[in-house]
């Protein structure tokens, strides 16, 4: 078994998956400041530096608070999510449950 593991690692093309990174207030706002994150419908979402944010043609405003990342739209209530990072792919999860995949699109 131990030689099978070994040779597994130097097996090129195995990759281990990194694990989820949780995010706090500061990383997030460097994460998401200035760039562009698209959503698994092929949606994009600019976050720009001074805290405005646009998706689908609509405008919105985006903050952190505390450790946690917060977005609000136009005749919406704000939602907040703690963040998790993977590589390039981001995770928003709401205290609702609601969890949302984005991955960079501006690399």
């Amino acid at each position: 078994m131990r030689l099978w593991m070994a040779g597994a690692l130097l097996w090129p093309g195995v990759v281990w998956a990194e694990a989820w990174e949780q995010l706090t207030g500061e990383q997030i706002a460097e994460a998401l400041s200035a760039r562009v994150v698209v959503f698994p419908e092929g949606v994009a979402q600019d976050f720009r530096a001074d805290g405005r944010t646009i998706r689908a043609g609509a405008w919105g405003e985006w903050r952190v608070e505390g450790d946690r990342y917060c977005e609000v739209w136009v005749n919406s209530r704000p939602i907040c999510a703690a963040v998790d990072r993977q590589g390039i792919t981001l995770r928003f999860r709401e205290e609702t449950g609601f969890v949302r995949l984005g991955r960079y699109g501006d690399l």
